[in-house]
């Protein structure tokens, strides 16, 4: 049954976190208006934290500044029912990471001009974004800073969608971070975030680029065994080719890629325009089908059971009185080192990289109506960043055999038939630099360095060494590129003992 929450009726709870409560609900107006969208609701302690609440609404602020179909919408913010909360845009659909991972359950390939829109699109909301003016007409000065496969969604109806501002940064914002203050994902931040530097609009381009590398590549460019690893190889900026991954990606579409992920700002494009400008050419000069009614011909060949299912009004209204306003967290905050500012913020503890916000945590309902694995409902609610979108549910799709891969290549690929054993680059790196690599117990040479591994090798036996450090030894394979990073351990140093009588300290 329905819930009745200030002007809106709650219709189903889609998850609960550390910092409170996203469901979906319907607003009722007058003679029968009825709309569908996302309630995020913060739990009442936390609007005694001033600096949350500040950041909440400063979300809110944000982003309800900003109009455009490629960036999540927020309709309102209110108190209800003793309740802060916002309201905002719903769509059925998902996030780049899921679309990705489900696609690879069902062994599909996203075709290369689904990813080619995506990225445009993206583009263009983050071009919008960067460029906003205030009431006054003065540049909002914004920088999303979280850009990630997470934050950017796809409905069903072919809609790209950006949200999660809440760690944006604004020229106007109440909240202002300090100077070497990490917030974002690692793996998806700037060398020049990474170092805790201040960021521009070209930090955004940098983080597009990452999530394009590996739409691409089917791979993770910058991850490393631990935090302060991903760090590190984010400021070495070590990015191969995408064509040097897998040699379906077009050797043309190299240059676009690796101008985004330029190490030096000045080297990237000037803004996401020239981004999305140069994305769009390279697909009407190859020929290749890139359009967004393409897009929803994927995603609804890729979604249509679930769309099917979705499309039951039977599955709204399921929300039970007794579970409707959760007082108590679902997790404890966890304390959140050095890097952090704030109180914790937690977030879902869904698939994907950690942040310098996130701590894990429970809570989730089951997938019903609303598609809230998007990943970006649940991470927007704990650290204040923006949900999900709109657009009322597509009826039931034409049946459509999704394509698996849409790349120009001489001859077609088919995915059912083993791959012939193909040289994948792999770059050799070490902390600190220099290190002799062994492998199969030859010398091969020093880091950083380059080797091939052909696929459906068996992992060889590496050893890093180099002099004052433990030896570490590896095995390593394809399925290690594109950056494999060694972490070597100093050796122990000279035990001071005492000489008998005299009180001088000798090495031994």
């Amino acid at each position: 049954m329905a819930i009745p929450f200030g002007r809106y009726q709650l219709l189903k709870k889609i998850a609960s976190g550390g910092m409170g409560q996203v469901f979906l609900a319907r607003s009722a107006g007058e003679r029968g208006f009825e709309k569908l969208l996302v309630i995020k609701r913060i739990l009442p302690h936390l609007v005694e934290d001033e600096e949350f609440f500040s950041m909440f609404f400063d979300e809110a602020r944000i982003t309800a500044r900003l109009n455009h179909p490629n960036i999540a919408q927020i309709f309102d913010l209110g108190e209800a029912e003793g309740s802060h909360y916002i309201a905002m845009e719903y769509v059925a659909g998902e996030d780049v990471r899921r679309i990705e991972k489900f696609a690879r359950s069902k062994s599909v390939r996203e075709p290369l001009g689904v990813v080619l829109r995506i990225i445009a699109d993206a583009a263009a909301g983050l071009d919008y974004a960067h460029k906003a003016l205030d009431a006054t007409g003065k540049p909002l000065g914004l920088v999303h800073r979280d850009v990630s496969p997470q934050n950017i969604l796809v409905g069903f109806d072919g809609g790209v969608k950006l949200i999660d501002f809440g760690v944006a940064k604004a020229a106007g914002r109440l909240q202002m971070t300090a100077t070497g203050i990490l917030k974002g994902k690692y793996p998806y931040m700037s060398p020049e975030q990474a170092d805790g530097e201040s960021v521009d609009l070209r930090s955004d381009i940098f983080a597009l680029g990452i999530v394009f590398w590996e739409q691409l590549t089917d791979k993770r460019l910058f991850k490393g065994e631990n935090d302060t690893m991903t760090l590190r190889l984010v400021k070495a900026c070590n990015v191969p080719p995408p064509s040097s991954i897998d040699p379906k990606v077009p050797a043309s579409l190299d240059a676009i890629v690796l101008k985004a992920l330029e190490r030096n700002p000045a080297d990237r494009y000037s803004d996401c325009a020239q981004l999305r400008l140069a994305i769009e050419d390279f697909a009407v000069a190859n020929g290749i089908a890139s359009s967004s009614a393409h897009l929803v011909a994927f995603m609804q060949g890729l979604y249509a059971e679930r769309i099917a299912e979705d499309a039951d009004p039977a599955t709204l209204d399921q929300m039970s009185p007794s579970a409707a306003f959760d007082t108590r967290s679902s997790v404890r905050p966890k304390s959140q080192g050095s890097q952090t500012s704030g109180p914790g913020h937690a977030r879902d503890a869904l698939p994907g990289p950690k942040t310098a916000e996130t701590v894990p945590m429970q809570g989730a309902g089951k997938r019903g109506l609303l598609p809230w694995v998007v990943g970006g409902a649940v991470l927007a609610l704990a650290l204040g960043g923006v949900v999900l979108w709109p657009s009322a549910l597509p009826p039931s799709p034409t049946p459509f055999v999704v394509p698996v891969v849409d790349r120009p290549h001489p001859t077609p690929t088919r995915p059912l038939e083993p791959e012939l054993p193909a040289a994948v680059p792999v770059r050799l790196a070490s902390e600190p630099t220099g290190a002799t690599v062994a492998l199969g117990g030859r010398d091969i040479g020093k880091t950083p360095l380059d080797w091939n591994f052909n696929k459906g090798q068996a992992p060889e036996a590496a050893v890093f060494s180099l002099p004052g450090f433990e030896p570490l030894q590896v095995a390593l394979s394809a399925k290690d590129a594109p950056v494999y990073a060694a972490q070597l351990k100093r050796k122990p140093g000279p035990k001071k003992v005492s000489a008998p009588g005299l009180g001088i300290k000798t090495g031994r």
